[in-house]
């Protein structure tokens, strides 16, 4: 029984954390959390496309000379900043926005699909 307990949770997809859950959360979670997530993303899409897989990971993972972010966290950061201010003046809502759609929306910014 405790065997199919935990296949049943296993089974459960994690739910999308909003921007009001993540901005609750303590640094460390928060920066936990975004990096499952990339890590999660990258790993998928490793078996199709490897390259672009490590580029992606890269860009969150390597900090820029002289600052203390990557060049993905940095960008990725902006946006939340900017979805706060949005929300601060009332034009969004921090629980209906996804986490993992900003960081989606960073990733195709900075490597649009190719078509």
């Amino acid at each position: 029984m405790r065997f199919l307990l935990a296949f049943v949770f296993i089974l459960i997809p994690l739910s999308a954390m909003s921007l009001k859950e993540y901005g609750a959360k303590p640094a460390v979670e928060r920066a936990a959390t975004v990096s499952d997530f990339i890590d999660k993303m990258t790993t998928d899409l490793r078996a199709k496309n490897p390259e672009l897989a490590t580029a992606i990971r890269n860009w969150f993972a390597v900090k820029q000379p002289g600052k203390p972010l990557s060049e993905g966290m940095e960008r990725l950061t902006v946006e939340l900043g900017a979805v706060e201010i949005q929300a601060r003046d009332g034009r969004a809502d921090l629980s209906k926005i996804q986490l993992e759609s900003v960081i989606v929306y960073v990733v195709k910014q900075k490597f649009p699909p190719q078509r």
